[in-house]
């Protein structure tokens, strides 16, 4: 009978070790459920370059799109949330129906609501984040079938379009350095996209009446407004509310370059559908 030396042995039991646990360590093959996960809010800048699209007719490369741009014509009008923890829901369907709209001749008001009553139904106290997943993974609906204001979610959802989103990206961080958000700010409007951003405010920001908003106190609360456009020769950004047409100036307002780049926390820009 043959015998086997200790080194032998060793040799037999790594292959068989290795033998029982490489699927363990083996990749996830491609068309797995994990390998097919959507990597949501991107953040990698030349992939936020690369999907970000270019709207024609509204977007311009053009000398006179550099000094400034407004997408302002081509929003719906202004509306105001009956909840100021909506206001997140409220700028999240007006972007999307900026680009739903831009291809049709219909123009359709999409509804908040409908986000905010589908996630506090799913357990979660509804967010921006989350917001930006359920348009991903579940889309909105029409304002139509759940009404401004709604309370609950008629059965009639079920049997209606959904407008979905491809992506979302964040255009900014807080740790971003002040002149790139402007730069980012900037070519994502000259492109033709409207960005939400999140911004610190002082305490009487939801009752502005001036047409320009300068932060002269600490802030204390945090909004979610549309930016729509910028002007150069001004340096400022236009935004756009969800505080009703008395807010400011008809719901909008212009904020400076700097105000803006220094306080507001992230930026966002939404990857349609196409």
């Amino acid at each position: 009978m043959s015998s086997f030396s200790p080194s032998c042995l060793l040799s037999i039991f790594l292959l068989v070790f290795l033998g029982l646990t490489t699927p363990l360590f083996a990749q996830t093959p491609y068309g797995s459920p994990k390998a097919n996960e959507k990597m949501l809010g991107l953040e990698d800048v030349n992939l936020i370059d690369q999907m970000m699209v270019y709207i024609p007719g509204v977007g311009s490369p053009s000398r006179e799109a550099l000094e400034r741009q407004n997408i302002k014509a081509y929003m719906m009008p202004i509306r105001q949330c009956s909840d100021l923890n909506l206001e997140w829901a409220y700028a999240l369907t007006s972007g999307v129906e900026y680009y739903v709209n831009l291809n049709n001749n219909y123009k359709d008001n999409l509804s908040p609501d409908y986000l905010a009553l589908s996630l506090a139904g799913q357990g979660t106290r509804p967010n921006l984040i989350d917001g930006f997943k359920f348009l991903v993974e579940n889309g909105t609906v029409s304002a139509s079938i759940v009404p401004f204001g709604s309370q609950t979610i008629p059965r009639a959802v079920f049997n209606v379009p959904r407008f979905t989103i491809t992506n979302y990206a964040y255009l900014f961080r807080p740790t971003t350095r002040e002149r790139n958000r402007i730069f980012e700010l900037r070519k994502a409007l000259s492109r033709g996209n409207p960005v939400i951003v999140e911004l610190s405010t002082a305490a009487d920001f939801s009752t502005l009446k001036s047409p320009i908003y300068q932060i002269n106190q600490p802030p204390t609360e945090t909004h979610y407004l549309t930016i729509v456009g910028y002007d150069e020769s001004e340096k400022t950004f236009e935004l756009r509310s969800s505080f009703g047409r008395h807010w400011a100036d008809a719901g909008y307002v212009r904020i400076s370059y700097d105000d803006l780049a220094r306080y507001a926390n992230n930026g966002y820009v939404i990857i349609p559908k196409q």
